[in-house]
């Protein structure tokens, strides 16, 4: 009895036995590298991500209560907050070591007031590295309450504009649209580089060549720059068969001969928007992909917080990295002062390092070995950047020499060859950058003077071209120098308008489908000032005032809130559903009453509508183009509601045949491949999963639930039982 009674005392207090001190983070993956660090008198534990936010069915801000938000637990989160109120020990420290943001600052708020902290030690560590842990534990501070309301008013805020303008989109055009503070200003930019596209006329020009040889038989190439001295560029036919009459099978002559000594500055270490413009165009890494691999490397010890707008470096970092380049590349490469670079984004967050590695002399392979190719490939990417930040400027030489026609005196064309050359590579060693022009040891033999024979003229047509569509990077861009969002946000906008259909990708490009083309048309009539750049880079600046210190968390929600109900209550009163919807006029007439008809947006794509609408339900499909191959699927005649005629129609999980007074009649069918499924008989379909991915399923789910490309592992596992 004696025995078993000193068991049961040893398991009570095993919660509180080995250790004196618990440090909590966010990241299961942190808490395990964090760990290897510290002693057996700290336990190391991990809330796996937020434990309070707001409630995902309803709005969950008490609007008359001073804008308070309504904070719940998160579903499932309950064991987690029960396990780390048992291992707080009765004597000792509670440290919250968040990563060092607002979002982490609010974390670590929301875990103190979850455990029934008094008195948290909140300490922040900018990468996680033994020296820097210690460091970090030895200066704990209080929880930066500012920094927390910044973070409470940013999600509040948000929580406001999407569910209150969802509603009116939902009311306004259909059920299941969404808007955001943001999101809704980042496809905005997309819709308008789409309309500039639409209204751009492209011109014809051309450019003109000249081959030439010198008095050594060197063929060289030269291109027509000016005429008399201004820029110049044929804009047809006949202007480049004038200019070669002109010119003719005369000689040319060398006017002049420059040559420029210019040193190119090495890049600054990325921010987090350069590094996910780098990667997107580099690596062909999303950004969403991105900054989930720059997780991983923070959280493994790897890198440097990758959440920052700071280009700074820290003087250990910069000697680090001046002695390894010293030691593989000679003293040449080394600065005579280290470098230094201004942080250009516009409020600029946190004291944050940029991004590097914590140690450069680890190497790809090693991260390939723990974390795979995928975060070799970013971290190396990192390592060349934060090295070649502190390395020698590049030495050029920039060779411009100008031809022109010897006997031809007015007009003056003249041709411009050259390039430039590197005397020294500097941190191209290292970084590896857009190459530099080919061999000029024959170019650089000309001098002023010199005549060279005409060989012939090489012209070719081309057209200019629309502005190019934004791709994740170049949106970025264009977001930050907005001064619109933040570095922990860029990947989420772009990620939530292509999940959400606004956008899709054609190649790299982002492009604007009709709906998304919609709602931007209906925000931009009826709620500018909320899509408007200028006025949101301006609350993101008030954001950044609470965060501050320097304005309060109730005026900046309320002053918000109040011109949002005004546009609500407006919009609400002022716009007709049916009008909504029209994007363009057609030259069809109606077939009912024979009047004009509308082009209008349903969900499933444009269809010709009576312009009386709902007076006259005139309609007509326009979806076509669709084409299918007959021998493949079966070919529908009727709808079996009402008997009519049917088209084939494309939705949101793959293509259908609809009534062809759809959406009047309901009548759908699948579009029913002519293979049938081997488990019931019945016909086998493609069905198109939310997620975008496309599968073959029986027509008679969800009494058959066969699925002909399922998974090998899944079978395997369906068939042994396993």
């Amino acid at each position: 009895m004696a025995k078993t009674k000193a068991k049961k005392t040893t398991k009570n207090k095993t919660s509180n036995v080995g250790y004196n001190n618990l440090l909590i983070v966010e990241s299961p993956s942190k808490a395990k590298t964090i760990n290897k660090y510290l002693g057996s008198d700290y336990k190391v534990l991990a809330t796996v991500g937020h434990i309070i936010d707001l409630p995902k069915s309803k709005l969950g801000i008490d609007i008359e209560n001073g804008y308070e938000p309504l904070w719940e637990q998160i579903y499932g989160k309950g064991k987690i907050v029960k396990d780390l109120k048992k291992s707080i020990p009765k004597s000792g420290n509670v440290y919250l070591a968040m990563d060092p943001d607002r979002e982490g600052e609010a974390i670590a708020w929301h875990t103190a007031n979850a455990l029934g902290l008094k008195e948290p030690k909140r300490v922040t560590f900018h990468e996680i590295t033994q020296e820097a842990v210690k460091e970090a534990i030895l200066k704990p501070q209080k929880i930066d309450i500012d920094l927390v309301n910044a973070q409470k008013a940013r999600r509040v805020l948000d929580r406001l504009v999407g569910y209150k303008l969802s509603e009116v989109l939902w009311k306004k055009i259909w059920y299941g649209l969404s808007a955001g503070r943001v999101q809704s200003v980042a496809l905005r930019l997309i819709v308008e580089k789409e309309e500039e596209r639409e209204a751009f006329n492209s011109e014809e020009y051309w450019e003109v060549k000249v081959v030439v040889k010198d008095n050594q038989n060197h063929i060289l190439q030269a291109k027509l720059l000016r005429k008399d001295g201004k820029k110049y560029v044929p804009k047809s036919k006949g202007e480049v068969e004038e200019l070669e009459g002109k010119i003719g099978n005369g000689r040319f002559v060398v006017k002049n001969v420059s040559k420029k000594r210019l040193s190119k500055h090495a890049y600054p270490p990325f921010t987090t928007s350069t590094l996910q413009q780098s990667a997107y165009n580099g690596l062909g890494f999303t950004s969403k992909r991105t900054m989930a691999l720059a997780q991983q490397l923070y959280q493994s010890g790897y890198i440097t917080y990758m959440r920052t707008d700071s280009v700074f470096l820290g003087s250990k970092a910069i000697d680090s990295i001046r002695k390894l380049v010293q030691e593989r590349f000679g003293k040449e490469y080394i600065p005579e002062k280290p470098n230094f670079y201004k942080t250009k984004t516009k409020n600029a967050q946190e004291a944050h390092e940029a991004i590097r590695p914590t140690d450069f002399w680890v190497d790809s392979k090693r991260i390939s070995s723990e974390l795979g190719d995928s975060a070799a490939k970013l971290y190396d990417l990192i390592w060349k950047r934060a090295v070649s930040s502190q390395m020698s400027s590049k030495e050029v030489e920039v060779l411009a020499v100008s031809l022109i026609p010897k006997d031809l005196r007015s007009p003056e064309y003249e041709f411009l060859m050259g390039g430039e050359r590197i005397l020294f590579d500097g941190f191209r060693r290292v970084l590896f950058v857009k190459q530099e022009s080919e061999d000029l040891q024959e170019i650089y033999q000309l001098e002023k003077g010199d005549e060279l024979t005409k060989e012939k003229f090489i012209n070719e047509q081309k057209f200019t071209q629309p502005p190019a569509r934004y791709t994740e990077a170049s949106l970025i861009k264009k977001l930050e120098e907005l001064g619109i969002g933040r570095p922990s946000t860029y990947a989420t906008i772009i990620s939530t308008i292509l999940t959400r259909g606004y956008v899709v990708k054609d190649g790299k490009a982002l492009m604007p489908i009709d709906v998304g083309r919609l709602v931007t048309n209906f925000l931009r009539g009826n709620f500018t000032r909320l899509v408007d750049y200028a006025y949101t880079a301006k609350v993101e600046d008030e954001l950044d005032s609470i965060a501050l210190g320097k304005k309060e968390y109730f005026p900046v929600i309320d002053k918000e809130f109040k011109m949002l109900v005004e546009a609500i209550s407006k919009a609400e009163k002022g716009v007709k559903k049916e009008d909504v919807v029209i994007i363009g006029k057609s030259e069809e007439k109606c077939p009912i009453c024979g009047g004009d008809m509308v082009v209008r947006v349903g969900r499933y794509g444009r269809f010709l509508s009576c312009a009386k609408f709902p007076e006259c339900k005139g309609m007509k499909d326009i979806s076509g183009g669709i084409e299918i191959d007959f021998e493949k699927y079966e070919k529908q005649e009727k709808c079996p509601k009402c008997g009519k005629g049917v088209v084939l129609k494309s939705g949101r999980y793959g293509k259908f045949w609809a009534c062809e007074d759809y959406p009047e009649c309901k009548g759908v069918i699948p579009l029913l491949l002519k293979e049938k499924c081997p488990k019931c008989g019945n016909n086998l379909v493609e069905r198109r999963s939310k997620w975008g991915k496309t599968f073959i399923g029986c027509s008679n789910y969800p009494e058959c639930k066969y699925i002909k490309n399922a998974r090998k592992s899944f079978s395997k596992k369906k068939k042994t039982g396993k």
